[in-house]
């Protein structure tokens, strides 16, 4: 079997669908997500196809390394976030020539039923009381666990700590003392502030404190986490395992939180995962989106043994909820707060060819 081509389809309700076609007519599905779409297009013609096209699609973890490290007669490689759209196309198309699903390739599910936690975000401009409506809204859905999101980000720090504390307060009494709530400064406070801030948290209950401070000030993630005895989690912002390795051994966080396009793929999380359990660590992946990027990631998280925290679930990003099921023949949306990964091929889904081509215009 050999790559015969690769296609970027952006469609009018936003996302980008990523399909890798093979000679023998199976196609792996991927999707964009928040990534450039211009950008990667460049990236598609001038190192994706001539590194791809023409290889075995059934060799996923060969074919990232050609992406990632380039090749002596193409030295030119690709970003981890761009290898990891590509990855999961092929490990789709692999569980489709394989007639077994991504979770069963990769070793088997330690749990097919996957948890999720409904995350809210743009705290930054929200009242306390918005924000508990929000939250509220996915409790109606069934959802029994949460997130609350600053989205502060690292060039704003410590603009209204007062304003966060009074939101986590609010969101705690609303959902009650005993359900699941982590709170997410995304980056958004200096070491001494996020100290504080996370011992307010620590007698709230709090589950996880996640991305207190900048990804890049490790030594001070380090303070911030040998200082709380709330759990911190954080990860998302990094590209692959040595920058976890790293991570470990410079802040060591209590919980990793990979990104399936950002950290590489479905081949690269996996071996994220391994390194968190080497080193005791709880892993909780970070993949919000609902459709192909959310349930890849299910898929890896399914075969993690100790996967027991809750996957994160956001209908915040990209079109609503229903525009996506509409995209598949499948079930793509959870139910009652719960994903229930398939036993179909692969990825376990259909493109809907009518909407789809509707949607790209065709």
């Amino acid at each position: 079997m050999r790559i015969t081509e690769i296609l970027a389809d952006t469609l009018s309700t936003g996302p980008t669908i990523v399909r890798v076609v093979s000679d023998e007519g199976i196609v792996g599905l991927s999707e964009l997500g928040w990534q450039d779409s211009a950008i990667f297009r460049a990236h598609l013609d001038r190192v994706i196809r001539p590194q791809l096209v023409g290889h075995d699609p059934l060799q996923p973890g060969r074919l990232w390394e050609r992406l990632v490290a380039g090749t002596p007669e193409l030295p030119y490689p690709t970003t981890t976030s761009f290898a990891g759209v590509i990855d999961i196309a092929l490990w789709d198309l692999l569980g489709k020539a394989a007639g077994l699903p991504i979770h069963a390739l990769l070793g088997g599910a330690a749990r097919t039923e996957i948890s999720l936690y409904w995350s809210v975000g743009a705290g930054f401009a929200k009242t306390p009381d918005q924000m508990v409506s929000d939250v509220l809204r996915g409790r109606d859905q069934g959802f029994g666990a949460f997130k609350i999101r600053m989205d502060w980000g690292p060039l704003r720090s410590d603009v209204d700590p007062a304003k966060d504390l009074e939101m986590a307060r609010q969101v705690r009494a609303a959902v009650g003392e005993e359900t699941w709530l982590g709170f997410d400064a995304n980056r958004g406070y200096t070491v001494g502030t996020a100290i504080r801030q996370g011992r307010v948290l620590e007698e709230l209950g709090i589950a996880h404190f996640e991305e207190p401070i900048s990804e890049h000030d490790m030594a001070g993630l380090a303070e911030v986490c040998r200082a709380l005895d709330v759990p911190v989690s954080t990860g998302e912002q990094l590209r692959d395992r040595w920058a976890f390795r790293d991570l470990i051994e410079l802040a060591n966080p209590d919980i990793l939180q990979p990104d399936i396009l950002d950290a590489g793929g479905i081949s690269e999380v996996v071996r994220i995962f391994q390194l968190a359990e080497v080193h005791a660590k709880p892993a909780m992946p970070h993949s919000p989106a609902a459709g192909i990027l959310s349930v890849a990631s299910m898929h890896a998280y399914a075969t993690l043994p100790g996967g027991v925290q809750p996957h994160e679930y956001s209908v915040e990003y990209g079109p609503a909820p229903e525009r996506i099921a509409e995209l598949f023949v499948e079930p793509v949306l959870p139910e009652g707060g719960t994903y229930r990964l398939s036993d179909r091929p692969g990825l376990g889904l259909t493109l809907d060819e009518r909407v789809f081509d509707r949607l790209r215009g065709v």
